[in-house]
């Protein structure tokens, strides 16, 4: 017999030994250990690779991106979105188109109140406005319609409809705008 045959035949008989001295549950120890170590060497090296192509990216990142830059752009996009409301100078503008397209609608604007606030925190100044109106619901609504399209910057803040009975086509309303201006120009 050749010596690799021999060797082959005592761990052959050595493996039976233990299998026998062991039984199920330590073969199946074995193999589990035999598993572990089999996994360990073929993930370990690969989870090392991939660690030090996260750390790589990672130092491009910071050395391509300062940290000055994305304040620098978060500040240039909030002045482009403040930049967009009307200046505070357009105010008077503003409240004439209000009551022409109220007139243009036929609604009558008995008396209007105006009350302006800076919002903390932001070049903004809000201006409340509160008219009440009488005429048509149509021409109430068209009247809104038209203001909210025109004026971005304006929201509908509240709005009361009162008629005086029920069969009737006139109504009187009490409207709140919110309009928000940029200050200092």
């Amino acid at each position: 017999m050749s010596k690799l045959r021999l060797a082959a035949q005592l761990l052959r008989m050595e493996s039976l030994r233990l299998l026998h001295r062991c039984g199920w549950p330590g073969l199946a120890g074995g193999m589990l250990l035999v598993a572990t170590v089999t996994v360990a060497q073929i993930v370990t090296p690969a989870m090392r690779d991939e660690i030090s192509e996260l750390t790589q990216t990672r130092r491009n990142l910071r050395q391509t991106a300062p940290g000055a830059t994305p304040q620098r752009e978060q500040r240039e996009v909030l002045a482009d979105f403040y930049a967009r409301f009307p200046a505070r100078s357009q105010l008077p503008q503003i409240l004439v188109r209000l009551h022409q397209e109220a007139a243009r609608q036929q609604l009558i604007a008995t008396q209007a109140d105006y009350r302006d606030q800076v919002e903390a925190g932001t070049p903004l100044v809000r201006v409340r406005i509160e008219v009440p109106v009488s005429g048509s619901y149509a021409g109430l609504r068209s009247w809104i319609d038209t203001l909210l399209r025109q004026q971005p910057a304006l929201s509908l803040d509240g709005l009361e409809l009162r008629r005086p009975d029920t069969g009737s086509t006139q109504l009187t309303a009490r409207v709140r705008f919110q309009l928000y201006l940029r200050s200092g120009s």
